[in-house]
């Protein structure tokens, strides 16, 4: 779904923007919602889906993914990783009557064994059991259109290659070039950061991972600050994570007094983001829902 209804009853920006640091946030679950695994574990997953010429995408276990309402495609074979596993330490003294036999304290240690249980979401399918998620709102009005404003503000959607799932998504801004996990929680809030990324920090050449611990506070602030004022202007779910999110960056009285500043760099990105993508579908003046 990439149409989205504007709220033409627009909130008010300057105080949203207020509310951001001042009402309760919280950091959404779904940036821990997969196992993080280990940089050798996702090289040799990535190495085993490429050798299978399957797109890299968020690994999970079976179970995991029946958690999250999906299924894994019949004739699909699980990747091998390693597993941490523990045994009990076996008596090696000479004095010991029963050489070989598990100690009687016991003692234990942790070995390392491959185990084939995970699949990429890309080996997976809607779950036809799982109950129907709720779908962000659509359309009845005044349309958003989310391929509008991408080609509009030229900036390209790609495949999400990561095999993190908590990752939402990732952006890099220089080449106005963005992915989104395809299990992301919120993934229009997450195309809404991304894209914000492309237009306040172009001239930033490395990626820019939503949800990972990188120190660009300021910047992630101001993403996140667009995506807030984007889904409230389109009436979405998500506002207190949004906030949460932002909190969790500005977490010093030095980098909050600095994202005050933001304010007019924030209601500009998300004032050409919306335009962006009513330019294919307009019905009313665009005056009508901006800031």
């Amino acid at each position: 779904m990439s149409k989205y209804e504007i709220n033409q009853n627009r909130p008010d920006w300057v105080h949203l923007f207020e509310t951001i640091l001042t009402e309760p946030g919280k950091l959404g679950d779904h940036y821990s919602a997969f196992h993080n695994y280990s940089l050798g574990n996702q090289a040799l997953a990535i190495e085993q889906l490429v050798e299978r010429a399957i797109p890299i995408s968020p690994i999970a276990s079976f179970k995991s993914w029946k958690s999250k309402g999906r299924s894994v495609m019949k004739g699909q074979k699980a990747i091998a990783l390693w597993m941490p596993v523990t045994i009990k330490q076996k008596c090696t003294s000479p004095e010991a009557p029963f050489k070989g036999e598990p100690n009687e304290d016991g003692t234990s240690k942790m070995i390392f064994v491959m185990k084939n249980h995970w699949f990429a979401y890309s080996q997976t399918q809607e779950d036809p059991e799982a109950e129907a998620a709720q779908e962000e709102i659509e359309s009845t009005t005044l349309q958003w259109d989310r391929d509008a404003a991408l080609e509009t503000l030229g900036i390209q959607l790609t495949s999400f290659e990561s095999v993190t799932g908590n990752s939402q998504g990732y952006a890099w801004p220089a080449m106005k070039l963005i992915a989104i996990n395809p299990v992301a929680a919120y993934p229009i809030k997450t195309t809404f950061h991304e894209m914000a990324h492309c237009l306040l920090h172009s001239k930033d050449e490395v990626q820019m991972v939503c949800g990972e611990d990188l120190s660009r506070n300021l910047k992630e602030a101001e993403a996140e600050s667009v995506a807030f004022l984007c889904c409230a202007a389109l009436s979405l779910d998500g506002l207190d994570l949004a906030r949460g999110y932002v909190q969790n960056w500005l977490n010093d009285k030095e980098s909050r007094e600095a994202f005050k500043k933001s304010a007019g760099r924030v209601f500009s990105t998300a004032d050409k983001i919306l335009k962006a993508g009513l330019s294919a579908n307009v019905t009313t003046k665009p005056e009508e829902v901006t800031a």
